[in-house]
């Protein structure tokens, strides 16, 4: 399932429904939000990338049971190579719950992360079709499957959205004790554990994979790593 969502950011929440099932209670650590701000572009330079970028095409990733994921693909305004290489691979994270709900988050890698840009890497957002909602987990959880330290969360009824940065070697987090669609923002190795299953793999800007709840992650590698998690919440 492996194919192609931190916190600088445009919004846009098309309604809430009354009567949505509600996520199990977040993470009790504090925000940070400066963590994951990479310090360029600006929250104003973000929105106006938005505005600028031209959407060329959109390309089926994959579904499953619970979602359906699909790659917009951007082309950015030309600007000098030094402008270029600061903005994003990952522009934003568009998730669909249920019609006619729509939010839109605006993305941008942590700070020190690998370079993502090379030739061949194409500029995209990515769209998530929330089809039906999973079972609830085990409500006694997975010890060191929780976010980082400083990670943010937004709740948005059927979903939740975190936004967090994997450090080096960190063991004791994951991307949380629910089921997610996992987008990466930024280029690394990763060692993922589920389920008794270990693997290690090579990631980079725009990956997307459906991780199971509780999910262990960690960074072998030098440089943090951005995700953008969308845990779905249980029905």
């Amino acid at each position: 399932m492996r194919t192609t969502f931190a916190v600088l950011a445009l919004l846009h929440v098309a309604g809430a429904l009354p009567g949505r099932p509600q996520c199990l209670p977040a993470h009790p650590r504090k925000a940070e939000p400066k963590e994951f701000a990479s310090g360029a572009p600006t929250a104003q330079e973000l929105a106006d990338l938005m505005a600028a970028a031209k959407a060329v095409g959109e390309v089926p990733a994959w579904e499953n049971t619970y979602v359906r994921v699909h790659y917009a693909v951007l082309e950015y305004p030309a600007v000098e190579r030094r402008v270029a290489e600061s903005r994003p691979v990952v522009l934003y994270v568009r998730v669909a719950p249920e019609p006619p709900v729509v939010d839109t988050r605006l993305l941008d890698a942590p700070q020190r992360a690998r370079p993502s840009w090379r030739p061949g890497v194409v500029p995209r957002g990515v769209r998530i079709e929330v089809l039906t909602l999973p079972p609830a987990p085990s409500a006694l959880g997975e010890p060191g499957t929780d976010p980082p330290q400083g990670a943010t969360t937004e709740e948005h009824g059927r979903y939740r959205l975190v936004l967090a940065t994997f450090r080096p070697l960190d063991y004791g987090v994951g991307t949380g004790r629910l089921p997610s669609v996992t987008i990466f923002l930024s280029d690394g190795v990763v060692e993922v554990w589920s389920r008794g299953v270990r693997r290690r793999m090579g990631v980079q800007a725009g990956d997307a994979f459906w991780f199971e709840a509780a999910t262990r992650l960690t960074v072998v590698d030098d440089y943090p790593v951005g995700a953008a998690i969308v845990q779905l919440c249980p029905r």
